[in-house]
């Protein structure tokens, strides 16, 4: 538990926690209270994004540092990818809030995140794992999308291989919005947290039967 714990927490505190259990989960709760009239956003520009890519975990401090280094030599480029960044995450966002309230698809939606998986497997090669072959990249790929590939990776593999019933949207205290995929083996996960949205609903629940009391004994005093 406690390695989960830190694991959620991921590399860098100025980003949310890691609740969504799946990377491309994870990506769309960058905007934090998505539901409220002022939802916070994280990423506000490229170096963003990169920031993002290592607090949870797809790129190293080598690798940030140099597709830092790369936007910088090429501004303009990273702002054409990190426009494909925010498009990505509003696609995402969209497919997954769908799913998880029962909905259809658009088909628009499936057609952007294919494109951007397409992208993804274009530097990738086929390579030996410990249980037959699997994709990888070069460690030292300069690409600005990069942070993107598991992204897109991980979105294709909850819609292909998951199960999607799991995919759920966290309603918190009416006011959260988070996405989720539930990993409990009944499917009885209600929250993004528990010791977050989970301890606010109690709270509220127990301060309404508490009120409620109070009120009902009022009634029978003499």
């Amino acid at each position: 538990m406690g390695r989960n714990k830190n694991r959620r927490r991921g590399g860098d505190p100025a980003f949310p926690r890691l609740l969504g259990e799946r990377l491309c989960l994870d990506y769309v709760n960058t905007v934090e209270s998505p539901l409220d009239s002022h939802p916070r956003e994280h990423l506000l520009g490229y170096p963003d994004l990169v920031r993002w890519g290592g607090h949870v975990g797809v790129l190293d401090a080598a690798a940030a540092d140099q597709l830092l280094q790369a936007a910088a030599r090429e501004p303009d480029r990273a702002t054409v990818v990190f426009g494909r960044a925010r498009a990505l995450r509003e696609a995402l966002t969209r497919i997954f809030r769908a799913i998880a309230r029962g909905n259809m698809v658009e088909e628009a939606d499936l057609g952007h995140l294919r494109a951007e998986y397409l992208a993804a497997l274009g530097p990738a090669r086929l390579a030996p794992t410990a249980g037959g072959y699997g994709w990888a990249w070069d460690v030292d790929d300069e690409s600005l999308d990069r942070p993107l590939w598991a992204v897109a990776r991980s979105a294709v593999e909850v819609l292909t291989t998951g199960e999607l019933v799991r995919v759920k949207e966290c309603s918190g205290a009416g006011d959260c919005g988070w996405l989720f995929y539930d990993t409990s083996k009944n499917h009885s996960r209600r929250w993004c947290s528990m010791e977050g949205c989970g301890s606010r609903v109690k709270m509220r629940q127990q301060y309404a039967r508490a009120h409620a009391q109070k009120s009902r004994l009022e009634m029978h005093e003499p």
